[in-house]
């Protein structure tokens, strides 16, 4: 981003400065090094160097030949703005830990038009948009940075860039550049900040060409080797991915019981009663109510709160933005037994809803973990 032209506001959300803790960094190039074995003296640029945790630890690996970029003068003696960074220049090796956009602020994003050269290295989607999260565009140019087949780009990167149909555009770019791309990510924050990230090798190792590496450290080590292809497909969090296969449900799927028919509720994000907080209290129907009146809502974010589940009176019941409203089928409508029992099946089951994924700063699920949720007795 062009320096002058930003308004600070809070410079670390503007500028996405989350720095990668020194012994994460420590632990990914370690990792990094396990798979592919590089020369010393080969040219290496960190293109968002902040602390400098990444060009110190590349320094005790014995890396010589380390250029490093930082926009902000405050952590520099001569700032430079990666997207200024003159594309003539090429590497065997970039690593580090980009900007992450923050959805809300808008200073946060890459801007085309600010920057006249961005016709070398963005798709060409992309340079029609008045903004690009600013991680993508790291990505875009990087790729344009490199050397030769042999090299590679590590970054540390926000989980939610391996959501399942997200970012397609720069994944169709990692794929044809890279016949490798390793995942890794263990059960610890990598950064100062309370956001899930992982660590992201996109590079070309003959023993996994074609490949997809999913690893996840948590006390022990998970590993998982995929088609390549799954990256545009697929969503690739791997404490995520990983649970999914390794935890296979019995009985029958949620949709059986609930309609396709959208739900109508009342809904406001200040004037309600039903929320994240209580919806615990509702697993039952009160006697004098009208059984059809009730349809099952199920939180879908919160890390204490995701996938609690309740059933609420369409015609009297206020909620807030934090559900998913599901009617059920006309045969179970005015069943009583079956509502309640599927309610509380699902709240017997939060840690399975808190495992499926961790895919923002908080924990969140889509309809479909929900609607795929299996039910053994009722």
């Amino acid at each position: 981003m062009s320096k002058h032209k930003i308004d600070m506001g809070d410079k670390k959300f503007v500028w996405g400065q989350y720095f990668t803790k020194r012994n994460v960094v420590d632990r990914v190039i370690r990792l990094l090094l396990e798979y592919k074995d590089y020369n010393r003296d080969i040219n290496v640029l960190e293109p968002s160097a902040g602390t400098r945790n990444f060009v110190k630890g590349m320094q005790e690996q014995g890396f010589n030949n380390i250029q490093e970029c930082e926009i902000d003068e405050n952590l520099t003696s001569k700032p430079c703005d990666f997207f200024l960074f003159d594309l003539d220049k090429k590497f065997d090796l970039i690593i580090g830990n980009p900007p992450f956009t923050k959805y809300n602020v808008k200073d946060s994003y890459f801007f085309p038009k600010k920057y006249k050269n961005n016709e070398d290295y963005l798709t060409e989607s992309f340079k029609k948009k008045e903004k690009v999260q600013i991680e993508n565009a790291f990505i875009l140019k990087s790729i344009k940075h490199l050397k030769d087949e042999n090299s590679s780009i590590a970054f540390v990167l926000p989980i939610s860039f391996f959501i399942a149909k997200k970012n397609k555009e720069v994944k169709k770019e990692i794929i044809n550049r890279f016949s490798t791309i390793i995942i890794y990510q263990n059960s610890k924050n990598m950064v100062e900040e309370p956001i899930p990230c992982c660590f992201a090798i996109f590079t070309n190792i003959d023993k996994f060409r074609d490949k997809i590496i999913i690893l996840y450290e948590d006390g022990q080590n998970v590993k998982e080797v995929l088609d390549k292809n799954l990256l545009l497909t697929e969503e690739l969090i791997p404490k995520t991915f990983l649970y999914k296969i390794k935890n296979h449900q019995e009985g029958k799927p949620l949709f059986d019981f609930l309609s396709n028919e959208k739900a109508h509720y009342q809904r406001d994000y200040t004037k309600n009663n039903i929320s994240g907080a209580n919806i615990l209290q509702h697993q039952e129907i009160p006697k004098e109510k009208d059984v059809k009146d009730y349809a099952l809502a199920v939180t879908r974010v919160g890390n204490v709160s995701v996938g609690k589940s309740g059933l609420i009176n369409v015609k009297e019941d206020v909620l807030n933005d934090m559900f998913f409203v599901f009617k059920f089928k006309d045969e179970f409508n005015s069943n009583k037994k079956i509502k309640e029992s599927v309610c509380k099946a699902l709240n017997k089951n939060l840690e399975h809803f808190r495992n499926i994924t961790h895919r923002v700063g908080s924990k969140s699920i889509k309809k479909n973990d929900v609607l795929d949720f299996r039910i053994q007795e009722l």
